[in-house]
């Protein structure tokens, strides 16, 4: 029985809402979800028939096959690196001490993984540095490559702004107007500059960047209805390369951020601001999962960029 089934624990339904106990996450049972729904059971009959298809196949003596261990957590199919993994070619195994690299995967905003597990095993540790994902830690380290602010004092801020959970994964923004009264202010929230990314009427523009061992492997450019900014709902995606939206300077300062924040594997949200020009990175996604929206075959063609990306940094390491 996959390991990824233990993510089914202890779910409970509450007001049309899931809620995963082992991730903490809570998700609306609407239009979106069943949809997504419904892609990842398209994704994961795909690899079930490309498996079939290599069991049948003469494998090439020049090329060995490498091992993937995934600690302490094993992603199911909804997530980039299950995905990936098949289409690197990574075998997984479940004994860490025999692999050649190992995934320290934990889809939580705060790691609470024995960072001694791996003992004196010599294999290639994947994100097993990064251990704070909150936002107000992202826009903390975003401050310190980038050289300004996206972090705001709610109680001194004058105009408008976004409160946001500081979990990773809540998509519960809401723009409010400040500045606060200290008894308006909420513990669990962060509190940031509004990025007006309204490049054209009424639509909300993301930035996703995948990035995996030093190297931006795409960028998934979205398209969002501005009245549903913060959630999952896309007009459109379009998939590109970074030296399209990027400058070769801001290219550097994503890398460098990346590498400040103990990312190796991973998903970084960007959105540039149409007033000053400037790029913010609003979030960091250590165990991400697809853009669910795009058709199948535009979805293997992105994981497979992100594949050889990872095959590349694997070869580097």
């Amino acid at each position: 029985m996959p390991l990824f089934l233990d993510y089914f624990k202890g779910i409970s339904f509450k007001k049309k809402r899931i809620h995963i106990a082992t991730t903490g996450a809570s998700v609306d049972l609407d239009k979106t979800f069943w949809a997504g729904l419904a892609a990842v059971v398209k994704i994961y009959a795909y690899f079930t028939g490309r498996r079939v298809r290599h069991m049948f196949a003469r494998p090439d003596p020049l090329t060995p096959i490498r091992t993937i261990a995934f600690y302490p957590q094993t992603p199911g199919p909804w997530y980039n690196i299950w995905q990936v993994i098949r289409l690197a070619g990574l075998k997984p195994v479940p004994d860490f001490s025999k692999a050649d690299c190992v995934f320290v995967f934990e889809d939580k905003t705060y790691s609470e993984y024995d960072q001694d597990f791996a003992g004196g095993s010599d294999a290639v540790q994947i994100n097993g540095r990064i251990h704070d994902i909150s936002k107000e830690h992202v826009a903390d380290i975003f401050e310190e490559v980038f050289g300004y602010a996206l972090r705001i004092d709610p109680l001194t801020y004058e105009g408008q702004a976004i409160q946001k959970s500081n979990e990773n994964g809540t998509h519960d923004g809401v723009v409010i107007t400040c500045p606060l009264t200290a008894s308006e202010l909420s513990e669990t929230c962060a509190y940031q500059r509004l990025v007006d990314s309204t490049f054209r009427e009424d639509v909300s523009e993301d930035l996703r960047l995948a990035y995996v061992l030093g190297e931006i492997a795409l960028v998934y450019h979205k398209y969002k209805p501005l009245d549903d900014r913060f959630g999952t709902h896309y007009l459109s995606v379009d998939v590109k390369v970074a030296v399209d939206i990027f400058s070769e300077d801001e290219i550097r300062l994503i890398t460098e951020f990346c590498k400040t924040m103990n990312l190796d594997f991973g998903s970084i949200d960007v959105m540039r601001d149409k007033h000053d020009g400037r790029i913010y990175i609003v979030d960091v996604n250590k165990t991400c999962m697809p853009v669910l929206c795009l058709t199948l075959k535009t979805q293997i063609a992105s994981q497979q960029k992100i594949a050889d990306a990872l095959t590349r940094g694997l070869l580097r390491a």
